[in-house]
């Protein structure tokens, strides 16, 4: 009896803190099929465009300090992809640490 509520403890600690730390199961979030809606659906992969008309742009640029995986100078920002001929539509996120290179940290 002991041990299966030390057992029970452990795993709601172990939850609370997954919870804590932003780590939440899936599968109670994920919404049905059918309203998967979102325009940023497919992270890491940009998306096709006929026409041959990808761009690639950057948002919420940091300040200069270390990025990447080298830890080199850099500014950490959020870099995006669309086909220019329908961006509203085809607008992707790619990645969320995206580091550009070559600035010069004070």
């Amino acid at each position: 009896m002991r041990a299966s509520r030390l057992v029970a403890s452990m795993t709601a600690v172990l939850a609370l803190s997954l919870t804590a730390c932003g780590v939440e199961d899936a599968s109670m979030d994920m919404p049905e099929a059918e309203t998967l809606d979102s325009v940023e659906q497919a992270q890491g992969m940009p998306p096709h465009c006929p026409n041959n008309d990808l761009v690639y742009w950057t948002e919420n640029v940091q300040a200069c300090m270390s990025c990447g995986s080298v830890r080199q100078p850099g500014q950490q920002a959020t870099q995006y992809a669309a086909c220019r001929s329908n961006a509203a539509n085809t607008r992707t996120l790619i990645n969320v640490r995206y580091c550009i290179l070559g600035c010069d940290p004070l």
